[in-house]
């Protein structure tokens, strides 16, 4: 029973700042910032809107405390110099905090220029120490392919921390750890000049295929919330009313979008497996497809799209078309139990998705063959 006399009026917290940045933050890595509106936050923490706005006067203010706070985690930097210690030393730092990767892979976009310019500034100097590491690991590595094991081992870094992966922390963390390990000692050919340059490439003469194309580019690099069905069409030089005759609207143009990917995906899968000579092979194969044709169709997540029902379908073709790649990982590692093999190829595809999309890292000609040796590394289970 309370001990405030009747119509008292209610003390306001002493932490409800920090509470409010608490479940901005949930709510960003739930909904996706462009779905949450600050009424329904206030809801959920059971205040008013004027309560919350006495504290941030804006969602996109609210963003830059989310982050600030999150990132802080950075200001503590790897030290150890050997590879095992300073990977163990990298996961100390980062498993408390189990928010970041989906902050930094999805709602990083919507922050000020400035607020972004800055986390990746503090990103750049904190991967520094991998780079330190990797000079005393190995030698003979060109300034390409370390930065190539750089965003790789970062990007298997992030999977202690994404909504994506369902694993427990420490299966989590074991994995993570010797993929780490495996990507640091993965064997690699001279990076080499770069592929093409940016806009060389041709359009097909299909306006349904242009605009899928173009929806794929805009969806992945700016968000499905961000995309409109003009700046797509205006992409794939579609506009009117012949824009709508082939979709009627984003939603089924996304849910397209996806279809197509993963078309494009099991053929390229089946075709590795017509060809290959062993479970070895396969897999080998099966990455090698995968990361040819995720420059266009791969990547299939989007963020938060805010269409459930075209999620839903999705990731139920993401799990189906893993699972292919989880059976073969058993078949080349004997014993390996199935919740860890199939870390292993998440872990091998978010890096893939990762760095195809690092224009820096993608433009050569090199990238292919060594990103597809750093993921076999990982899925053969090199590291462990």
């Amino acid at each position: 029973m309370s001990s405030e006399p009747a119509g008292a009026p209610r003390k306001r917290p002493k932490d409800r700042k920090q509470q409010i940045v608490v479940q901005a933050r949930d709510m960003f890595i739930e909904l996706g910032y462009p779905n949450v509106t600050m009424t329904a936050l206030a809801e959920r923490l059971g205040i008013t809107a004027g309560a919350l706005y006495r504290h941030f006067s804006t969602k996109n203010d609210l963003l830059d405390a989310v982050l600030r706070e999150s990132f802080a985690c950075f200001e503590e930097t790897v030290t150890e110099t050997a590879l095992a210690p300073a990977v163990d030393q990298a996961i100390a730092i980062v498993a408390p905090h189990p928010h970041i990767a989906d902050l930094w892979d999805r709602e990083m976009r919507y922050a000020e220029p400035g607020v972004r310019r800055k986390h990746l500034e503090t990103m750049r100097s904190w991967a520094a120490a991998f780079r330190r590491v990797l000079r005393a690991h190995r030698d003979g590595l060109d300034e390409g392919n370390e930065e190539l094991l750089v965003w790789a081992l970062q990007s298997a870094l992030a999977c202690l921390g994404t909504s994506t992966i369902h694993a427990k922390a420490a299966i989590r963390r074991t994995a993570v750890r010797d993929a780490m390990l495996a990507i640091a000692s993965a064997p690699l050919s001279p990076t080499g000049e770069a592929r093409y340059a940016p806009g060389t490439a041709r359009l097909p003469a299909s306006r349904r295929e242009r605009l899928l194309l173009a929806a794929a580019r805009q969806f992945a690099a700016q968000g499905y919330q961000e995309s409109s069905m003009s700046g797509i069409g205006a992409a794939a030089d579609v506009t009117g009313p012949n824009l709508y005759g082939y979709f009627k609207s984003k939603a089924e143009l996304l849910r397209a979008v996806y279809e197509r990917g993963t078309h494009y995906l099991w053929i390229s899968l089946d075709a590795a497996l017509a060809r290959a000579s062993s479970p070895d092979d396969a897999l080998r194969l099966v990455i090698d497809s995968y990361v040819e044709r995720s420059r266009e169709w791969g990547s299939l997540e989007v963020g938060r799209s805010g269409e459930r029902e075209v999620e839903a379908d999705v990731l139920g073709a993401q799990r189906e078309y893993a699972a292919e790649w989880t059976a073969l990982v058993q078949e080349i590692a004997p014993g390996i139990e199935p919740p860890a093999a199939r870390l292993r190829v998440q872990i091998g595809l978010k890096v893939i998705n990762d760095l195809l999309r690092t224009p820096h890292i993608a433009r050569y000609a090199s990238v292919d063959a060594n990103l597809a040796a750093v993921v076999y590394a990982v899925l053969a289970g090199a590291g462990s």
